[in-house]
């Protein structure tokens, strides 16, 4: 996942692309989107991904939204049960 920050009507603007192999092709993916002026780009790790919601992927955001986001607790990690021949 790639964050790529622009620049459009004087504000800064965000777009989250999900399926990209890099900063230039998530900016290709981002172009349909007319975002602005390109100012840069970076890969995600997967923890931030996660707390990505899926109606942000391919939007374009203003900080105001992306601090929105920033807040809210990443999903609570999948530990599965425990067997009962689980050491433990």
């Amino acid at each position: 996942m790639f964050l790529l920050r622009y620049k459009r009507d004087g504000e800064p603007r965000l777009v989250v692309i999900a399926n990209a192999y890099s900063v230039a092709h998530a900016r290709l993916l981002a172009a349909g989107l007319e975002p602005g002026r390109f100012i840069d780009g970076q890969r995600v790790s997967p923890a931030a991904a996660a707390r990505f919601p899926a109606w942000a992927v391919g939007k374009v955001l203003t900080f105001k939204q992306l601090a929105g986001l920033a807040k809210k607790k990443p999903p609570a990690p999948n530990l599965g049960r425990r067997g009962a021949n689980a050491a433990g």
